[in-house]
């Protein structure tokens, strides 16, 4: 609103449309990139949690009966299968519910970083509604560079 007066009197009303819209279209254009990489990270986050985590565990399940150590462990049960069964059944359960826990402990890292920024924001909020209490806040006017 200020120097209204002499941007009509200058006719930069265009100019000022142009500008506001230039702006306009640069904050629209970050915040459908902004919103499409997080929409990513939550396919990527729900693909890690949901699958990569169940991958590791029957992959680490496995080692004993198709790893490196196979013929140790072969050797030991024979063909006991009901052995190699209940052994399979026991770590895949264990496992696979470590893994899920480990998935979901990395997704709650990304709520804390949020929550840790809401409560950022609730602070500095705090002091300027004390400073406007005690009527220290003074405007301060903002700039931008090109």
């Amino acid at each position: 609103m200020q120097h209204s007066e002499e941007v009509a009197f200058y006719d930069g009303a265009d100019w000022e449309r142009r500008n506001i819209d230039g702006g306009f279209r640069k904050l629209y254009s970050h915040i459908n990139y902004v919103l499409g990489k997080r929409f990513l990270m939550g396919i990527y986050d729900s693909m890690l949690v949901k699958y990569g985590a169940v991958m590791v565990g029957y992959t680490v399940v496995g080692l004993p009966v198709f790893g490196p150590n196979s013929e140790a462990y072969l050797a030991k049960y024979g063909d006991d299968q009901a052995q190699i069964t209940r052994d399979y059944v026991r770590n895949s359960s264990l496992l696979i519910n470590l893994a899920k826990a480990i998935g979901r402990i990395v997704v709650s890292y990304k709520e804390i970083q949020n929550l840790a920024g809401y409560t950022t924001l609730i602070n500095e909020m705090d002091e300027v509604l004390e400073d406007l209490g005690n009527g220290k806040y003074k405007r301060v006017m903002v700039t931008q560079d090109d």
